[in-house]
């Protein structure tokens, strides 16, 4: 969805070449892989990272970007240009990402709900 998720992701791992997913990270920091949370989980030591956080319910999906983390930037409609009336021309949006998209959060909440 971004390259800057990837490249996120990338310096998380260390630098590693090319991120392959799923990857699992606990405030901020790196738990594993698919495999390394199944191992995990069978010890018993997935319950104990993850102590004290809020558990949601499995059917819940976020309405606003149906689960995917990111929605068309409000400010260009996705399609990554804005008219620059001082200019008078198009220009290339600064809010969203190379798809013309903006991860899902309160300000997307309150702008697709309204």
């Amino acid at each position: 969805m971004s390259s800057s998720v990837n490249d996120e992701t990338r310096d998380a791992l260390g630098g590693k070449g090319v991120v392959s997913l799923p990857h699992f990270f606990v405030n901020g920091k790196y738990i594993g892989s698919v495999e390394e949370i199944k191992q995990l989980n069978d010890s018993v030591e997935l319950a104990k990272i993850l102590e004290g956080f809020l558990a949601m319910d499995s059917g819940f999906v976020y309405k606003i970007c149906g689960d995917m983390r990111f929605v068309p930037c409000p400010n260009c409609y996705g399609s990554r240009k804005v008219y620059d009336e001082e200019e008078g021309e198009l220009r290339r949006c600064l809010e969203c990402n190379e798809n013309g998209l903006i991860r899902c959060s309160n300000l997307a909440l309150e702008f697709y709900s309204s």
